[in-house]
């Protein structure tokens, strides 16, 4: 069994998804039709775009999702059956084209919304992220009833991102180095994935309900639920609570392979969710989908298994 995930923020780079447009019609196709959904030409800044301007969250969003987007309708074309979609905090979103729940027109508006929503949130509640490394979920949360910070992204057992109040930050690293953890500042712009995100919440719930969700044709694991959805209801509503609940990266993973899957392809750019799988999993194999060469190098054994 196969399962598609798609990448996050933080995997973006200058030049991504070029190699795609240049050679496969199908991508060009995408690129373009995502850049006349939400006005800006999205496949320009992809293609030059320098890493700080990539920072930016309201373009990051878009950037990453067109790439990944474009990998996958190359990737359709090879006929490789899979059982499961999963996507890391944006990713997610991928899932709804990909599993025919939502238009690809429609998905970028929606997250273009949801980019737009997030860095206002941030603006009215201003927060960090930080990553510990080296500590249990347990013990780190109740650090956080101590200290007064949430999980936002637990990526594998011993990698863990917070979200805390900026004026609190050099208290808890402080107090979380004391006890081993390894403790990296990250540079976003808010808390996401935390009770800080709930104006950007509110505003994305009044943009779900403008649009006609359909029931997902390929199961979407929830980063919310870290369990599979097909219905439009409860999908909608895990997008929804994404922006204020922890992303159980980890619990996903583990969750897929529980039903037998043994392939993932991360489709999209970089490499960053092969990296994390590595630690959930060794025994899991993560093929990378972003250039032509990938695409290239799919096997005729795979292509074998097409439905």
């Amino acid at each position: 069994m196969k399962a598609i995930i798609f990448p996050g923020q933080g995997a973006q780079y200058t030049g991504m998804g070029k190699s795609l447009y240049d050679n496969f019609p199908a991508a060009q196709d995408i690129f373009n039709r995502i850049d006349k959904a939400v006005g800006v030409s999205i496949s320009h800044k992809c293609f030059t775009a320098s890493e700080e301007e990539l920072k930016d969250t309201s373009l990051q969003q878009l950037v990453i999702f067109a790439v990944s987007m474009a990998a996958f309708e190359v990737f359709k074309t090879r006929n490789i059956k899979f059982d499961y979609l999963c996507g890391l905090s944006l990713g997610e979103y991928g899932c709804l084209y990909a599993a025919q729940a939502l238009s690809l027109e429609d998905t970028a508006i929606l997250l273009k919304e949801r980019a737009a929503a997030m860095s206002e949130a941030a603006r009215l509640n201003p927060a960090t992220m930080m990553a510990v490394i080296g500590l249990e979920r347990k013990l780190l949360e109740a650090k956080g009833r101590e200290l007064g910070f949430y999980l936002s992204n637990i990526n594998s057992n011993q990698q863990i991102v917070i979200s805390l109040k900026k004026d609190i930050r050099e208290e808890v690293q402080t107090a979380l180095e004391s006890l081993g953890a390894k403790v990296i500042e990250l540079q976003v712009s808010g808390g996401f994935h935390s009770p800080f995100m709930q104006p950007a919440k509110d505003r994305l719930v009044r943009m779900l309900n403008t649009l006609q969700l359909n029931d997902a044709k390929i199961p979407i694991v929830s980063n919310v639920t870290a369990k599979s959805h097909t219905k439009a209801a409860e999908i909608k509503e895990n997008l929804a609570t994404q922006l204020v609940a922890p992303v159980l990266w980890c619990d996903c993973i583990n969750f897929i392979a529980a039903q037998g899957v043994n392939t993932f392809y991360e489709v999209g750019p970089g490499k960053v969710l092969k990296g994390l799988i590595r630690k959930i999993n060794p025994s899991l194999t993560v093929i990378n989908i972003e250039k032509k060469e990938d695409i290239d190098a799919l096997s005729q054994k795979e292509e074998s298994h097409a439905v």
